[in-house]
């Protein structure tokens, strides 16, 4: 059954009036997707050749490098903005937005619609989106995935006929698991974004094929609790009910968030919420992280439409809310730096969670069906519990800073990679420290390999004592902006840390101390930071 969404049709060589008068969209500017007919969507090369175009037709865009894949692939960012700008210190106080598609290669919809989204700002004069924002959009991340296309991918989905790409890339990992360990070069073209351009809001784009409902769209904020309860507020509470009451206005799409009936139908489960999920690795580095899943059975035309509206929404509220978002963005930073700065009893890093369900029941638009991924039957409203509470189940003291030995490559080389600032210890001396050794080992996965690795949950005792340690050792302070993701990541009981995806695992034995230090009490360091 195909399921029709209440949207007006959009002929594909006008260009929506939605700031003024309507323009007939010259043919070398449109997508694939809409040259087809809705049929097809863009291989790497289609859209390396629009972003030029779009680059070529103003000058208030320019297309950058953000990285490249495994096999080479470029992976290009268009940097939109009016006056433009070249680097991020050219913005004028403008706050920076975020959006890309094609993580999933196989869910296609983010693609057109960042390309439709980037036509429109750089055709149309004074876009009011432009008066106070530069906006990137990377539409195609997985471009190695996405050359592997086929009709008979994404079986279930409702186009694009003539094919679409593959979930994993070409190492064959999911990208969308990758965020904390930062194995394939997608994830660290991303990074490279994040630590260049500063974004106030992220946007992953996907396509869901779960339960059957009546949204075209649904969505997540980040959740982790080990972000910053301001700012998750600000996304879950303000921006994402104040796009879905705007989505509905201007163009009848219904949007909620993302989730998935259970069998009896009284809960709408959504997934952990755990870092290696780009959603809540955002929210760890203080920026707004969104999560866009359109819905798999609407038609392909919808699906593209509805993301392009979401972006574009989410884009229109940093702009309306930019002094919050600045302000709560600011304060979220400056608490981060003064926790790691002055460490104090309480002062806790949520290190493992759980989700529990909400006291508070709310409602889905679903279809009378029995069968949570069946045909869709006879509209029907349930009202449900969800699972989108994240409670911290273990939590640690915030140290002054952790030593890293400089054998630990892997490690050093993921810091620096995810932006964490690494300092050096000035002289040799004793230090007062912490140290962990090794209580226990399992791994998570006992039969199989997970994203190339596997997995494990540690658990460890502490206690203090001092060490010489040499000049030159590398050294992470907790007081920087991202102080709480680098104790995130260093912590041994991390669900989703390093120890985790076993870079420590030659430290790795019970009885053993690991190598990583925690400096717990506040010492001069300042010359130590290059």
């Amino acid at each position: 059954m195909r399921v029709i969404f209440p949207f007006v049709a959009i002929l594909v060589c006008v260009l929506p009036a939605r700031h003024g008068t309507s323009q007939e969209i010259p043919e070398e500017l449109l997508t694939v997707a809409e040259k087809s007919g809705w049929r097809a969507t863009e291989h790497h090369a289609d859209v390396v050749e629009l972003m030029n175009r779009l680059d070529a037709a103003s000058e208030l865009a320019h297309v950058e490098t953000a990285g490249t894949t495994s096999e080479g692939r470029s992976i290009p960012i268009l940097v939109i903005a009016d006056p433009p700008v070249e680097n991020p210190n050219e913005t004028g106080g403008r706050l920076t937005v975020f959006a890309w598609g094609g993580i999933h290669s196989g869910e296609v919809c983010g693609k057109p619609a960042t390309l439709m989204l980037a036509r429109e700002l750089v055709t149309t004069p004074n876009h009011p989106l432009l008066k106070d924002l530069v906006v990137l959009l990377l539409p195609l991340l997985n471009a190695d995935g996405n050359e592997r296309m086929s009709p008979d991918n994404r079986p279930g989905q409702d186009g694009p006929v003539e094919g679409m790409g593959i979930r994993a890339n070409a190492m064959g990992l999911n990208i969308n698991r990758d965020f904390t360990k930062l194995d394939a070069p997608e994830t660290r073209a991303v990074l490279h974004v994040l630590n260049r351009w500063d974004p106030a809001v992220a946007i992953d784009l996907h396509t869901t094929n779960g339960s059957r409902h009546r949204y075209v769209l649904t969505y997540d904020g980040h959740r982790h609790p080990a972000s910053d309860d301001p700012l998750r507020a600000l996304t879950k509470d303000k921006l994402l009910p104040w796009v879905t009451a705007e989505v509905r206005k201007n163009t009848g799409y219904e949007m909620f968030f993302y989730g998935n009936f259970d069998r009896t139908r009284t809960k709408w489960l959504i997934d952990d919420a755990m870092p290696r999920y780009s959603t809540h690795y955002l929210g760890l580095r203080h920026h707004m992280g969104i999560l866009s899943e359109a819905y798999s059975y609407a038609t392909y035309q919808d699906r593209v439409i509805a993301s392009r509206e979401f972006v574009r929404h989410c884009f229109q509220f940093v702009a309306v809310h930019k002094d919050d978002v600045r302000r709560i963005r600011d304060e979220a930073k400056r608490r981060t730096v003064e926790l790691g700065n002055q460490p104090v009893e309480g002062n806790l890093v949520a290190l493992r969670r759980e989700s529990r369900l909400s006291d508070k029941p709310i409602e889905i638009l679903g279809y009378d069906n029995p069968s949570p991924r069946g045909e869709a039957g006879e509209p029907k409203t349930y009202s449900v519990s969800s699972n989108d509470l994240n409670v911290a189940t273990l939590s640690v003291p915030r140290p002054y800073a952790y030593i890293v030995p400089a054998r630990l490559e892997n490690v050093l080389d993921r810091l620096r990679a995810h932006g964490i600032e690494i300092g050096s210890l000035p002289q040799e001396g004793p230090i007062d420290v912490e140290v962990y050794r090794v209580e226990s080992v399992r791994r998570l996965f006992e039969q199989r390999v997970y994203e190339g690795h596997s997995p494990v949950a540690v658990d460890v005792t502490v206690r203090r004592e001092q060490k010489t340690l040499s000049a030159g050792t590398p050294i992470v302070r907790t007081g920087q902006p991202l102080g709480t993701l680098a104790a995130y990541l260093l912590e041994p009981q991390s669900e989703d840390g390093f120890c985790t995806w076993n870079f420590l695992d030659d430290d790795l034995a019970v009885g053993n101390d690991l190598p990583i230090l925690r400096v717990p009490a506040v010492m001069d360091l300042e010359t130590a930071v290059r």
